[in-house]
């Protein structure tokens, strides 16, 4: 959809920040009003708050469903001085009828017995029973393999010593484990990835102080990329993980960008939103950590073999006597996850660049570009010789000037990621490929033909919205007569708009009168009337007679008057003119009567 114009999308700015701020049931009326003023529909206004400000309507239900007498405020004071009485063991220790008497004390009131105050919370979820029970969960799926990859770090059970390994449950550490771990300088971290479609495991060591970018960096490179002997491979479309510090570096998600890969952050404590990853680390650590205890090996880069040799056996169900296959219901039979992964298609199957490339894409930033007038920007690709021009037509929220983030993008020809703020400050991002198809001149093949073709520019929306005003502002015109009325001065509105008159009604506020003082002037001061040439006198005068004056009387003035005409003196003059003529002809100039 064409962008609007800056007016325009300042005022659906505005609306859309109005809106957010309503109360239940208040935005209707603030649509109306604005389908009013903008000469749209209802349906017009909720697309373009959409289109060019990111603003989507939703319902929200009443959080005081149901009738009583007590407040909604008090109810819930209640409820949370009951919750946050309730010990970690899950024991309750205050109820109602100790809490509502305490809560009396401090001033809220109640006036309903106990017995309702129980049922009014439990009505409302308030009470301490219906807040232990846990949240409902909402089943996730992935349309098809490396849609969604799930990561999660964790500390493992083995570390190294002086080329030894060790294990966290042996008898001389566990009693102190944690005191005994802390000794150790160098831990070793489990990460492990899972892909949700096909339940593939990816596990990888790494010894390290602690989780930290760099790790998780090289983790991503391993299980994305092309490993010997492994089926698994490719980039996701999204990447589900907790909100690590490692995870929200800049770096990664300045990679993660470049990718196209989202980051999807689950709620802190919300460990079921990627349940699938932690089963696959329980699984790592009990059918493949369990097996270290009888064959140990020395070093992080023998575990990773061991490990992406077992993975590999287990994603396949080829490890000798146990059955590793998936089961899931809703499926014919059980499947091996190999098996499951194999179906990807292949623009599904998103290669993974070289790692050094990768680098040099964590570390890349992105850039402004201003919108020009036919909604193009340039830019140089890094897989490109030359810069080319990108098409921003029809994006949402995109208007000529706007300055926009531009970064280069992995996969596509010379795709490029493009963000423009919505009215909330939250980016819309839009993905682009160079326009295409040029004559060997340079031009444009898709443009007119000159003496052979016309084909119009589509009107942006800056351009409906300036006629859907033209017609507020000058109704019933057509643009050619809109110009005419503006060139004329016309009064828009048809002159109904009252702008000023209303101001003389207003009823000013009475003030006290302020003393002041006189100045006094000197007795002796006398103020000269204002004198005019004789040229400008006697312009006055002809049109004060209706007529221009005859030689005689052209004569009489400029010899009266050489040194300027008084101007208080214009108005006897043209009586004197006017008044009949004597019968005497006029002899001379001097002859006149004195004035």
């Amino acid at each position: 959809m064409p962008a609007l114009s800056p007016e325009i999308h300042d005022y659906m700015r505005g609306l859309a920040q109005r809106l957010d701020a309503v109360g239940h049931g208040g935005a209707t009326p603030l649509v109306r009003e604005a389908a009013e003023f903008l000469a749209w529909s209802p349906q017009t206004v909720y697309r373009q708050l959409k289109a060019a400000v990111g603003w989507s309507s939703g319902r929200r239900a009443r959080c005081d469903k149901g009738s009583t007498s007590v407040s909604l405020d008090a109810l819930a004071t209640l409820g949370a001085a009951q919750r946050e009485a309730v010990r970690e063991n899950g024991k309750q220790t205050l109820f109602t009828t100790t809490a509502r008497g305490m809560l009396e004390m401090n001033g809220i009131e109640f006036g309903v017995g106990n017995s309702r105050l129980n049922t009014l919370l439990r009505d409302r979820k308030l009470n301490v029973a219906a807040q232990r029970v846990a949240a409902p969960v909402q089943e996730l799926r992935a349309p098809h393999p490396n849609h969604t990859h799930q990561v999660d770090p964790s500390l493992c059970l083995v570390y190294y010593l002086k080329d030894r390994q060790y294990i966290v449950r042996d008898s001389e550490f566990y009693k102190n484990k944690l005191d005994a771990m802390a000794k150790v300088k160098f831990k070793v971290y489990r990460y492990v990835m899972y892909d949700k479609a096909s339940a593939t495991i990816v596990p990888w060591y790494c010894e390290a102080v602690g989780e930290d970018q760099h790790n998780l960096f090289n983790f991503l490179m391993f299980a994305w990329g092309v490993q010997p002997g492994r089926l698994f491979r490719g980039v996701p479309k999204f990447m589900l993980w907790d909100k690590g510090s490692a995870n929200q570096s800049a770096a990664i998600k300045n990679l993660l960008k470049q990718l196209e890969v989202t980051p999807l952050d689950h709620q802190a404590g919300n460990a079921r939103a990627k349940g699938g990853v932690e089963n696959a680390n329980n699984i790592v650590e009990t059918q493949f950590e369990s097996r270290l205890r009888f064959e140990p090996v020395d070093n992080v880069d023998q575990l990773n073999a061991a490990a992406s040799a077992w993975a590999n056996s287990y994603c396949a169900n080829l490890i000798p006597g146990q059955d590793t296959r998936l089961r899931r219901r809703g499926m014919v039979g059980a499947t091996a996850r190999y098996d499951l992964w194999q179906l990807i298609t292949e623009d599904q199957l998103r290669l993974l660049p070289p790692v050094d490339v990768c680098r040099a894409l964590m570390a890349s930033r992105e850039v402004d570009r201003l919108v020009r007038p036919n909604l193009t920007i340039s830019f140089r690709h890094p897989a490109a010789n030359r810069p080319a021009d990108y098409s921003l037509r029809g994006l949402d929220g995109i208007s000529v000037g706007d300055k926009v983030q531009v970064r280069a993008l992995v996969y596509g020809e010379c795709a490029i990621q493009v963000e423009v703020p919505r009215y909330d400050g939250e980016m819309m991002i839009h993905r682009v490929e160079p326009v295409q198809g040029f004559d060997r001149f340079g031009q444009l093949e898709a443009a007119a033909e000159i003496g052979a073709e016309y084909k119009a520019m589509p009107r942006t929306e800056a351009q409906h919205a300036t006629a859907t005003m033209d017609a507020k502002a000058y109704p019933g015109m057509d643009a050619d007569e809109v110009k005419a009325a503006r060139d004329k001065k016309t009064a828009p509105f048809e002159g109904k708009l009252v702008a000023h008159s209303y101001l003389k009604d207003i009823e000013q506020p009475t003030y006290l009168p302020r003393a002041g003082s006189e100045i006094e002037a000197p007795a002796h001061v006398r103020i000269e009337p204002t004198k005019l040439d004789a040229v400008d006198a006697m312009l006055r005068v002809a049109k004060g007679i209706g007529r221009y004056l005859t030689a005689d009387e052209n004569a009489f003035m400029t010899a009266r008057y050489a040194e300027g005409v008084p101007e208080d003196q214009i108005e006897a003059l043209i009586a004197q003119f006017t008044a009949p003529v004597q019968a005497e002809p006029m002899r001379a100039a001097g002859g006149l009567r004195a004035v």
